[in-house]
């Protein structure tokens, strides 16, 4: 009979380690997670500010950027259109970046709402680069299905709207 209790404490015991162990685990991973998380975050947030940082510590990116933001009466040159496109794959890539962070679950939906709006803002207010991130968005198929740049098919759509209407 003493025994057989020993066994069964010495079971116990193993039981309530294991559990314990396994939520040790849990733990770690959440932390873990949590902090690939917020490495993302600061690191997309610090690409986004390199870019902001050329804009005004720049002269020639400072210039380009006016044609950016306002292109009529503007003489855009090939020149620029080529930093233009540039600029863009820049923008294109630190939103694949988002998006990759959302299918990888270390970025909400909420989070991720918020960088589509970036975008939409980006091409609101941006014209100049409208074009780029169509032709670019065209050119790589497998933008049609991310979320992220749901804009730019939504301004695709708009604009073949308003040529068929404008046909008609």
């Amino acid at each position: 009979m003493k025994q057989t209790n020993w066994r069964e404490i010495v079971e116990i015991v193993g039981v309530i380690s294991i559990v314990g162990s396994l939520l040790l685990l849990a733990t770690e991973v959440r932390q873990s997670n949590r902090i690939a998380t917020a490495e993302m975050e600061v690191s997309l947030a610090e690409r986004f500010m390199d870019m902001h940082v050329h804009r005004y510590s720049n002269t020639d990116v400072a210039k380009l950027w006016i044609k950016i933001v306002e292109p009529e009466g503007q003489l855009i040159t090939a020149t620029d259109h080529s930093q233009m496109r540039g600029i863009t794959w820049v923008y294109i890539n630190l939103f694949w970046m988002a998006q990759i962070a959302h299918d990888n679950e270390l970025m909400a939906d909420d989070v991720l709402e918020v960088y589509v709006g970036v975008v939409r803002w980006i091409l609101e207010h941006r014209p100049a680069l409208q074009e780029h991130f169509i032709f670019i968005y065209g050119s790589q198929t497998d933008m049609e299905g991310a979320r992220i740049f749901a804009p730019i098919g939504e301004l695709i759509r708009k604009r073949n709207r308003d040529n068929n209407n404008d046909n008609q």
